[in-house]
C-alpha cells in the first residue's frame, strides 16, 4: 500500500473554498493510487474564530496565568474543530473520511505541557482505516500522554505531527502545502525573478528553513532529514509537485538537480530584526568566558559567534536587545550593539571545497556599496551579517551574482 501524507495549514483550510482545493489534492493523491492520511491546523490565524491564538486569548480574557494542562485541552480545541470540518469536505466529495485526534492517531508524548515531545506513534489504527480504503484525517499539533492528557507539540506542531505520522507510517511522500509553490531560490517578495527550487537534498532544505525560510518548522525538517522521509512542499494553486526534499542520488535520478559543479548557490534566506553585540575583553581575558555563561543563565541564544583573542561578536534577536546590554554592563563589559541587522545565508551544496564563493559574496556586496557586519560558513553556508536597511538590496544583488533565476 502506498502511502502519503498531506498537511494543510491553517490557511489552507480557512474557507470553504479553500478546503475545497484542499481536498481536490486529497482526490489526486488517491487517484494516483495512494491511500491519504490528512494532516490539519486549527483554521485561520489570531482573530479567526477557532484559530490557536484566539483560544488562547479566550481563556486569559479570564484569567491570565493559565494553568499549562488546562490550556493545552483548550488549544488542541482549534485543530479537532478543523479534523472534522475537513472530513466532511472529503465525504462531500465521495471519499470515505474518519476524523482521528492526535491521541487516537496513536501519537504519545511525554507531559511537557505547550512544547511536548512524541515518545512514540502507535499507527495500528491509521492502518486499519487505509486498508479499508478510508482517508484519515489527523488532527495536528498535538497527542496524549500515557496517562490520557492531551498535550501539544508547541510552534510548528502540525509539521511536526506529519512527519511523524511518515515515519511511522513508511510513507512513499509528506506533502507540505503552503502558500507558495515551493522552495524558492529567494523572498519572491524581495526577487520578483525568484524561481521555484524542483528538488533540494535534506541537509541544504534544512539549513534554509534554519536561516529564516518560513515554509517548514525546522523541528519537522530535522526529523524528516534523520529518518530521511522524503518531503514535497506544495501549494493548493500548483499544477506540479513542487519543491521535492529528499536524498541527492534520487533527486540526480529524477533529473530534478543542477550539477554541483554548475551551481554553488541554489537558495537565498533571511533573519531580520537581529543584533550585532561587541564585547572587548582585553582589560580581563579571564572572565572571557563569563560573557557567556551570563547570557546562558538568561536563557538568550545568540548566532554568528565570533571569537577573537581580544574581542568577541555575536547576534541576538533585536527583542532581547536590553537584556543582553543590562547583563554585559552588570558583569563589567560595555558592549557595542548595531542594531537592526540582519543575516543573509546562501545555501547550496555545491560551495562545498569549491574556492572563490565568498570572493563573489564580497565582491558583489562591496560593489553595491553594502558593508558586511560580520560572517561565517559552514560546507553548504555562508551567511554575511549586514544592515537592516540594506537588506533587501543585498538578497537581490546577490541573486543576480550567482544567477539563481536560471538555477531550475
Amino acid at each position: 500500500m502506498k502511502i502519503v501524507v498531506q498537511k494543510f495549514g491553517g490557511t489552507s483550510v480557512h474557507t470553504r473554498e479553500l478546503r475545497e482545493k484542499a481536498a481536490l489534492k486529497v482526490k489526486e493523491a488517491f487517484e494516483e493510487g495512494y491511500a491519504p492520511v490528512v494532516v490539519v491546523s486549527a483554521m485561520g490565524r489570531k482573530g479567526a474564530p477557532y484559530a490557536t491564538d484566539t483560544l488562547i486569548a479566550l481563556a486569559r480574557e479570564e484569567y491570565e496565568e493559565v494553568d499549562l494542562r488546562d490550556l493545552d485541552l483548550l488549544m488542541a480545541c482549534g485543530e479537532i474543530i478543523s479534523t472534522v470540518i475537513m472530513s466532511q469536505t472529503l465525504r462531500r466529495r465521495g471519499m470515505k473520511s474518519v476524523a482521528l485526534t492526535g491521541g487516537q492517531a496513536g501519537i504519545i508524548t511525554d507531559s511537557a505541557f505547550g512544547d511536548a515531545s512524541i515518545v512514540r506513534v502507535e499507527p495500528e489504527r491509521m492502518k486499519e482505516y487505509l486498508k479499508e480504503g478510508y482517508v484519515v484525517v489527523v488532527a495536528g499539533f498535538q497527542g496524549v500522554t500515557e496517562q490520557g492528557d492531551v498535550t501539544t507539540l508547541g510552534r510548528g506542531g502540525s509539521d511536526t505531527t506529519a512527519v511523524v505520522l511518515g515515519i511511522a507510517l513508511e510513507a512513499d511522500y509528506v506533502d507540505i502545502f503552503t502558500d507558495v509553490e515551493g522552495v524558492m531560490t529567494a523572498d519572491p517578495r524581495i526577487v520578483p525573478e525568484a524561481q521555484i527550487l524542483r528538488g533540494l537534498t535534506y541537509t541544504e532544505a534544512a539549513e534554509i528553513v534554519q536561516q529564516g525560510a518560513k515554509v517548514l518548522h525546522h523541528k519537522a525538517m530535522n526529523l524528516a532529514r534523520e529518518y530521511r522521509v522524503p518531503l514535497r512542499v506544495r501549494s493548493l494553486n500548483d499544477q506540479g509537485k513542487g519543491t521535492l526534499i529528499c536524498d541527492i542520488k534520487t533527486l540526480t535520478q529524477e533529473g530534478l538537480r543542477v550539477p554541483a559543479e554548475e551551481k554553488s548557490v541554489y537558495s537565498i534566506a533571511y533573519r531580520k530584526a537581529l543584533s550585532q553585540v561587541r564585547v572587548n575583553f582585553a582589560a580581563q581575558p579571564e572572565r572571557e568566558l563569563r560573557i557567556f555563561q551570563s547570557l546562558a543563565e538568561k536563557g538568550i541564544s545568540i548566532d554568528l559567534v565570533n571569537l577573537f583573542p581580544e574581542e568577541t561578536a555575536f547576534v541576538v534577536d533585536e527583542k532581547f536587545t536590553k537584556t543582553v546590554e543590562s547583563v554585559l554592563c552588570k558583569e563589567g563589559f560595555s558592549p557595542t550593539i548595531t542594531s537592526p541587522c540582519a543575516k543573509i545565508s546562501l545555501v547550496g551544496s555545491g560551495m562545498a571545497d569549491r574556492p572563490g564563493v565568498m570572493a563573489q559574496v564580497v565582491e558583489a556586496l562591496k560593489e553595491a556599496e553594502i558593508e558586511i557586519l560580520q560572517t561565517s560558513d559552514s560546507h553548504v553556508t555562508i551567511s554575511c551579517l549586514v544592515r537592516e536597511e540594506k537588506m533587501e538590496e543585498a538578497i537581490r544583488v546577490l541573486h543576480r551574482k550567482f544567477e539563481l533565476q536560471s538555477v531550475c
